[in-house]
């Protein structure tokens, strides 16, 4: 099976992927559930006990989720595919203060991380595991509960069939053949096609499909925001 990481290599080195500041709805994710900014340098807890509590960003990319968890006083890590995309989380990190990253941010695989059991309490993963082969993700999601302690958060997305091209139930794969990404894999979701990849290691906190319309050209694309508890 292609794990598709010359695909992603060449996607970074081309500068595709370079986004600096935290997606949206990771920031809700963080302040409902786990800490909120109330100030320049006050923060409410959400989740009890939050000392050296770690979080995992699947999928890293060139760091900006890690940098965000750091900066929100979590001790964040990453894993990504791409070897150019780590050392520039890498780099990233040692600029924003984050002691040893090259320990922390990792090159590897999401269905084998490096990792012992229950060594995280919160994961986030943005636009990964719809970017590979639906058995890949399967794999990915079952590394993320073993690695996950129990009760812990994980917040995903997922692109849904819901778009200009499809139908709101399509759920197949497809090759890549734009500019941008071009190579990968797109695998497309619907519900049911969530409940087989969550399996019965998590419950549902939330599932919210966000659609975005072009209202000049009629063009429009949805994702599914998940927000997950291991239950093991």
């Amino acid at each position: 099976m292609s794990f598709y990481k010359q695909e992603w290599e060449t996607s970074y080195k081309n500068k595709d992927n370079f986004v600096y500041y935290p997606h949206e709805e990771i920031i809700r994710f963080t302040s409902k559930y786990i800490r909120k900014r109330t100030g320049q340098s006050e923060f409410m807890d959400r989740y009890p006990n939050l000392e050296n509590h770690k979080l995992l960003d699947l999928g890293c990319g060139i760091g900006r989720h890690v940098i965000y968890a750091h900066q929100m006083g979590l001790d964040a890590y990453g894993i990504d595919l791409s070897e150019t995309a780590v050392q520039l989380a890498i780099d990233w990190a040692k600029k924003e203060g984050i002691n040893s990253p090259e320990d922390k941010i990792k090159q590897g695989y999401t269905q084998n991380l490096p990792w012992e059991n229950d060594y995280f309490q919160f994961a986030v993963s943005h636009g990964v595991l719809d970017s590979m082969n639906f058995s890949v993700a399967l794999q990915s999601v079952e590394e993320i509960n073993r690695v996950l302690v129990k009760g812990g958060l994980f917040y995903c997305d997922l692109i849904s069939g819901d778009d200009s091209s499809h139908s709101r139930e399509y759920n197949g794969e497809v090759e890549v053949e734009t500019a941008h990404e071009k190579g990968t894999i797109q695998s497309y979701f619907n519900f049911g096609k969530i409940e087989k990849l969550i399996g019965r290691s998590f419950e549902i906190l939330e599932c919210v499909l966000i659609k975005r319309e072009d209202i000049l050209t009629g063009t429009f694309h949805s994702r599914y925001h998940i927000i997950l508890r291991n239950i093991k």
